[in-house]
């Protein structure tokens, strides 16, 4: 695996990145102590995990996780010194694949890192209270959102979570794609999210489509 190391405490990113070197399956290991720093890494090469403190000196750590995930490609793992709800709730709506605190163990990390790198979400045991409280937090101001949508809101999301494209959408409603677009981006910014699937899943709790 490629990782890419990104703390802005020197002694502590050395430290980890000497570890995670002595891993049989990282193959390559770079050092950031910035954000501005890190997507100039980020644009030399791939990277198959990012692990990033969301304290950094330049920049909001959650900032720099919405520009790594716009990249597309890797997966993007939180070692924080905050394990509160209000910033682990923050780096999941983000993008962030798994969010672990900075008490965890070295054998900890490494297999977070490979959890997050098959595509799953890891998460450090004394976080998941806190995760699990945003989300349900999320879901329910999710749910309040949907009783404000407008019909035309309601038949647009349901439209986009069969999976129709903007121009199909726009055909069945007769309104014109830029419209549609404009739904779609009102939708998208009422739930805070960028995701099909984000969308999807309104949808489905909406009682708009049945999976």
């Amino acid at each position: 695996m490629k990782l890419l190391l990104v703390d802005d405490q020197n002694v502590v990113r050395e430290s980890l990145a000497k570890a995670l070197r002595n891993e049989p399956d990282v193959t390559l290991v770079v050092e950031a102590e910035s954000a501005k720093d890190a997507l100039a890494q980020k644009n030399k090469q791939a990277f198959d995990v990012v692990v990033i403190e969301l304290s950094l000196a330049d920049r909001c750590g959650i900032e720099l996780i919405r520009q790594l995930k716009s990249f597309g490609q890797s997966r993007v793992l939180v070692l924080s010194t905050f394990r509160d709800e209000f910033r682990v709730g923050e780096a999941m709506r983000a993008g962030a694949d798994g969010y672990l605190s900075k008490r965890c163990r070295m054998k900890e990390l490494a297999e977070a890192i490979r959890t997050v790198a098959k595509g799953r979400t890891a998460v450090s045991s004394d976080v998941s209270a806190a995760m699990v409280r945003a989300l349900q937090r999320r879901e329910s101001t999710r749910g309040d959102m949907v009783a404000s949508l407008s019909e035309r809101e309601r038949q647009v999301l349901r439209l986009l979570a069969m999976g129709s494209s903007a121009k199909e959408v726009a055909a069945h409603l007769a309104i014109s794609v830029k419209t549609v677009e404009t739904h779609r981006a009102r939708l998208c910014a009422k739930v805070a999210t960028h995701s099909v699937a984000d969308l999807t899943r309104l949808a489905v709790r909406a009682g708009l489509i049945e999976i």
